[in-house]
Parts: structure tokens; sequence; C-alpha cells
């Protein structure tokens, strides 16, 4: 059980793809965010590192990624890029909030959440 290594899913646009524009009709557009071929290459010796993106869905979104990567000289190697969000022991996403078993908590009411804002929107 050595060599056992939990799927991290990782969000690809906001969190590896700086996604400064949003949605530009599958345009990828951006550098890396800063830091994140560092961060995967420790990573990846720890966990089975996963894509997952609202663009995962089509083979030609997983592919655009794939090459995005390779063409700014990360390993596409490193990672899935799955079609389905995979069972992950933990993911990093920049459009989420962690669920500590309080629906009362102050970040779920429906304002918190209405003006929630990604890091890069702020």
């Amino acid at each position: 059980m050595a060599d056992f290594r939990p799927i991290l899913c990782v969000d690809f646009d906001g969190v590896v793809h700086g996604y400064s524009r949003g949605w530009q009709n599958g345009e990828i557009y951006d550098p890396p965010v800063p830091g994140f071929k560092e961060w995967a290459d420790k990573a990846r010796q720890h966990f089975n590192l996963v894509i997952y993106s609202s663009r995962s869905w089509e083979d030609s979104g997983r592919e655009a990624m794939r090459a995005w990567m390779t063409a700014r000289g990360i390993d596409a190697s490193w990672f899935e890029f799955a079609a389905q969000k995979p069972p992950a022991f933990m993911t990093i996403d920049d459009r989420a909030v962690c669920f500590r078993g309080d629906w009362s908590a102050a970040e779920l009411t429906p304002e918190a959440l209405r003006a929630f804002k990604p890091w890069n929107a702020r």
C-alpha cells in the first residue's frame, strides 16, 4: 500500500488557468496561475492529480486543456483529465465553499453565497 496515492481533483479555470476574463467561448487565453507547475510537481509525488472542469464533458475540452498545458511547459502526463468528477480525497476549486456540517453557517446564507467572488475577481 506504500504506492497508494489518493485522488486530488483540481479544477482548471481559475485554478490552473488564470481565467481573468471568464468564459470566452471555450478559449483558454491566460497563462497558468503563478506557482502551479512547481506545486503540481511536488503534489504529484503524494496524489494522483486529476483535472476536472466544466470543459471536461467533451473530448475536445479535455484535449484543449492538455494541449494548453503542454504548450506552456507543464508535463500533461502528470495529470489525468477526467470526463466525470472523480471520487476524490479532496478538491481544489476557486468556486467552492467548504461545508463544515452546519447549514446555518454565515458563509452559506443566500446573501453570502450571492456575494461570493473568486480570487481573480476581487
